[in-house]
């Protein structure tokens, strides 16, 4: 049987201009809800000194978050929104600046690193503190992920530095509690991943994990660059728990093809991973200018058709007394654990390709550094509504649910909106929701008045 529909035809169409109150982002209100409830814009404003022109720094600020999280990028992100009268509202805000006014503050937010570092990291507490263990922990620990990645650069781009095996681009720093960024440096010239991260590493503990009492619970998750000496100093001076890669010490493929074969415990094959045989092992590595052993935890595996086995190793302080499954020995615990770290890398996607962060949009150091800070707090209080309001969602055993930005913005925050204002009070109506989308936003809206 087949079915032909009928389609009523439209003969022509009309367009017409109102001046009716109305925005495309009326969801924007939750990123003001939220940033009012938790003093988050009182923060940024007793942290930042006065300013004079015709912006304070507030307005700057907040306008280029509200332009980011609309969809807007680089130093365009208050300009698309100034011209947006109603969302400017929704967010709080009776003006913006244009674009050449922003792009010049940039400088200047490149020299208030310190202040907005503080900024970003109160933030985080204040956050992490209202979203809950539950929702952070991920095999019995809260992962903490520190990792660089290399930015689009070119030799007119200042701080450009060429990477072996990676290219040339600038070198962008983060460091992230479960999905919460906690902390993020653009390195200058000179500076590299591991002095950025391990300067991180002191202000994380001390300012985010130590007041919220997750020191304990955290699992610091790193890859091989920081498998030596210093990093791993500063992980133990700080006394917190980490799993690192070890790939990099040559010491460790020696090392592991030494071990007996007793000391191997198999895994057998793994299609997924195309190894043919596996197996893992427990054993000390003491490598030259280190004070003391530490624990590595080693694999090997051979494809089919190959001679020889392929090596790989971890560092880690974790205890003996690790809760494993049934099927599980102690090591496999370990690397299970540490893969956790791809899912953390995933992060990156959020803000490389869903706020174009892959481009700098400046030329000069200072300027990417400021805006690269801003961009940074637009992701934090993002998350934050994924995390606080999205409370109550189902999720799958074991794993925590994580929307996209880019889907946080379709489904919430781009919602057409009529906004009045009536006694002092902003009323935002929003339109043409479906069922879904209007119960959605009503427990993440709810979730957020009650935190």
């Amino acid at each position: 049987m087949v079915t032909k529909e009928k389609h009523k035809t439209v003969k022509t169409i009309k367009v017409k201009f109102g001046e009716e109150n109305v925005t495309s982002f009326g969801g924007l209100t939750l990123v003001e809800r939220l940033g009012r409830r938790l003093g988050l814009w009182k923060e940024l404003e007793e942290r930042m000194p006065k300013r004079r022109g015709h912006y304070d720094w507030v307005t700057i600020i907040k306008s280029a978050i509200g332009g980011l999280l609309s969809g807007s990028q680089g130093t365009y992100a208050t300009e698309d929104i100034r011209g947006d009268k109603t969302a400017l509202r929704v967010m709080g805000l009776e003006k913006a600046p244009e674009e050449a006014t922003f792009w010049r503050c940039l400088e200047d937010l490149g020299e208030l690193l310190e202040e907005l570092g503080r900024c970003q990291r109160k933030w985080a507490r204040e956050i992490l503190g209202r979203t809950g263990r539950k929702a952070l922990v991920q095999g019995g620990y809260i992962p903490v992920f520190g990792d660089g990645t290399l930015l689009e650069g070119s030799g007119r781009r200042e701080g450009s530095k060429y990477i072996k095996g990676k290219g040339t681009g600038l070198l962008w720093v983060t460091m992230f509690v479960g999905s919460m960024p906690v902390g993020q440096r653009l390195t200058k010239e000179g500076e590299g991943e591991q002095t950025a991260l391990r300067e991180m590493l002191r202000e994380v503990v001390g300012e985010v994990l130590e007041p919220l009492g997750l020191k304990q619970d955290a699992l610091f998750l790193m890859d091989s660059l920081h498998g030596d000496g210093p990093t791993l100093e500063e992980l133990e001076r700080l006394g917190v728990t980490y799993i690192v890669g070890a790939n990099k010490l040559a010491e460790t493929r020696r090392v592991l093809m030494e071990q007996s074969p007793s000391m191997w415990v198999e895994q057998g094959k793994n299609e997924q991973m195309g190894w043919e045989e596996s197996a893992v092992c427990v054993c000390w590595i003491e490598c030259g200018g280190w004070n003391h052993k530490r624990l590595l935890v080693g694999r090997r595996s051979k494809k089919e058709g190959a001679l020889f086995y392929e090596y790989w190793g971890v560092i880690t302080n974790l205890k003996e007394s690790l809760v494993c499954k049934k099927e599980e020995t102690w090591a496999t615990k370990v690397w299970n654990l540490y893969g956790i770290k791809a899912g953390q890398e995933d992060l990156y996607k959020d803000v490389l390709e869903d706020m174009g962060l892959h481009h700098p949009p400046c030329q000069g150091h200072k300027r990417n550094a400021g805006f690269y800070t801003i961009a940074t707090l637009a992701y934090t209080i993002a998350r934050a509504v994924e995390l606080i309001g999205g409370k109550g969602a189902k999720q799958k055993r074991h794993k925590p649910k994580r929307m996209r930005l880019w889907r946080i913005r379709r489904v919430l925050f781009s919602l057409p909106g009529r906004v009045a204002l009536h006694a002092r009070q902003l009323v935002v109506t929003l339109l043409g929701l479906n069922t879904f989308t209007r119960t959605l936003f009503q427990r993440f809206w709810d979730n957020i008045v009650r935190c």
